[in-house]
């Protein structure tokens, strides 16, 4: 993908798609979600004695379902030309398969951004009501944000490899109900959706660039059938880097004396 490509015909590709993801039926049910879930928090704070670590769970919770449903809906936005038969037609363009990749990849930051502003309004009002974040907090609730990005790849990367509706469905499930044992482990630092420590910013940092490795890992899965190989096996080689790091710091601060904390 040329550089005139990347800086003239993505942005308009994200902005389109960003657009469309905004109104997509998915991400307005994770909207719902992420609203119920901080209605039931607020009344909490308003009631007083809330806490972000005994009340503030409510929120997340809704942001996390709104992150699924972004996959959902980026899914659908990917799969558009294949329902409606218009694969062969886009296929026949000047511009390939990459740069529309990339401009609905990128068209992720739309309800990502939405997400952050729905949490910052959240955050604000709490804030009035003496119930403040700790800077871990902080750094959960910006982690949060980018897991929408994270999953939006996840759908787009779905899309791409196994074009089949349904399989989204499947991963969503798995997402939301596939969760580890209430015993602690080691490797349950390497989980995207992990919070714990939440005490502590330098882990929860660590964490958040785990997060962000690991986004581009997908994104490379995403690009792998669609851009030159070169530039894929880079950005893989990057994230891979920057995800084994950060999970090597995790898993020695959850397990620093090895043994049978890490399984």
């Amino acid at each position: 993908m040329s550089v005139p490509v990347l800086v003239t015909v993505v942005p308009s590709l994200s902005r389109v798609d960003g657009r469309r993801l905004l109104r997509h039926p998915a991400f307005l049910a994770g909207v719902a979600f992420t609203v119920a879930g901080t209605v039931w928090f607020l009344a909490a704070a308003f009631d007083g004695g809330a806490t972000w670590e005994d009340d503030g769970w409510t929120t997340a919770v809704g942001a996390f379902m709104l992150g699924v449903l972004t996959m959902v809906a980026t899914n659908m936005a990917a799969l558009r030309d294949r329902r409606e038969h218009t694969t062969e037609q886009h296929a026949a363009l000047p511009v390939g398969p990459a740069p529309r990749i990339v401009g609905l990849l990128v068209a992720t930051a739309w309800p990502a951004a939405a997400t952050g502003v729905l949490l910052m309004i959240v955050a604000a009002i709490a804030a009035s009501r003496g119930v403040g974040l700790t800077a871990a907090q902080v750094v959960l609730l910006v982690e949060r944000v980018w897991s929408v990005v994270l999953l939006g790849a996840v759908g787009v990367a779905l899309a791409v490899w196994i074009p089949r509706s349904f399989v989204v469905g499947l991963v969503a499930w798995a997402v939301l109900f596939l969760t580890p044992g209430e015993t602690p482990r080691a490797w349950h630092a390497l989980l995207p959706f992990e919070t714990f420590e939440t005490g502590a910013t330098t882990i929860a940092l660590w964490h958040l660039v785990y997060v962000v490795g690991l986004t581009g890992l997908v994104v490379a899965v995403a690009l792998a059938r669609a851009e030159r190989r070169s530039r894929v096996l880079a950005l893989a080689g990057a994230s891979l880097a920057v995800a084994a790091g950060a999970a090597a710091v995790l898993l020695l601060h959850a397990c620093p004396a090895g043994g049978p904390c890490w399984l």
